[in-house]
């Protein structure tokens, strides 16, 4: 079956910047995955459902309160053994 993500909103990506231990799953630093309200491809289910605010939040136009940059979020992923830290960027059309 093939599977058609609906577009609308800004596109979300979340980029690996950083790493304490190894990702239970793999994810390396560098790795990029595109994230929205209905995509989460090959991101951890974990860690998604942590984000998951502030994917909906970047996607339909509202800014980050944290920093100085109304379009970028650091977050840390939630197993404590494995910090794997990234970077959501919302990319503007």
């Amino acid at each position: 079956m093939a599977v058609s993500y609906p577009k609308f909103g800004e596109k979300v990506v979340a980029k690996v910047i950083d790493m304490k231990g190894d990702c239970t799953i793999g994810m390396q630093k560098g790795d990029e995955f595109e994230l929205s309200l209905h995509k989460c491809g090959d991101f951890c289910g974990y860690f998604y459902h942590n984000i998951f605010n502030w994917i909906s939040l970047l996607q339909l136009g509202g800014n980050s309160p944290f920093g100085d940059d109304p379009d970028t979020i650091v977050w840390e992923c939630p197993n404590t053994q494995n910090r794997v830290k990234i970077e959501l960027k919302r990319v503007k059309k």
